[in-house]
């Protein structure tokens, strides 16, 4: 078994693409449209979504441009990346102003990133 791929949701294509295509290095592989009434079998929603898909060799992210709701309740769900340097990338998140959390464990720190919509990526290093 492997993972297909992730879906989120962001409120704009531009986010998306400063983020995934930016931050993260993945390519647009697809711009497609969510009609309403299969959005309604799958996910109880009555409505025409446009949708992107990013990836590369190892992930794909599939992006739904919708607005987020303001209150989400508790947010546990994220997704863990591997990246070679882990220093460099908190550096250029921090420098592209994305959301960065440090969490002390134990002996070490834990890299959260948050991209433009608030979705949460931990960040460890391969």
């Amino acid at each position: 078994m492997r993972l297909n791929h992730v879906a989120l949701l962001c409120s704009s294509e531009q986010k998306a693409d400063d983020f995934y295509q930016g931050i993260l290095g993945l390519r647009k592989m697809k711009s497609a449209i969510l009609p309403s009434e299969l959005s309604r079998q799958i996910f109880g929603v009555d409505l025409e979504c446009p949708l992107l898909l990013y990836g590369n060799d190892q992930m794909k992210v599939e992006v739904f441009l919708a607005d987020p709701p303001h209150e989400r309740g508790p947010r546990f769900e994220h997704i863990c990346l591997e990246v070679d340097d882990r220093e460099a990338f908190m550096k250029e998140c921090q420098g592209s102003n994305v959301a960065v959390n440090l969490v002390p464990k134990e002996d070490r720190l834990l890299l959260f990133i948050q991209d433009f919509d608030g979705n949460i990526f931990e960040i460890k290093e391969k």
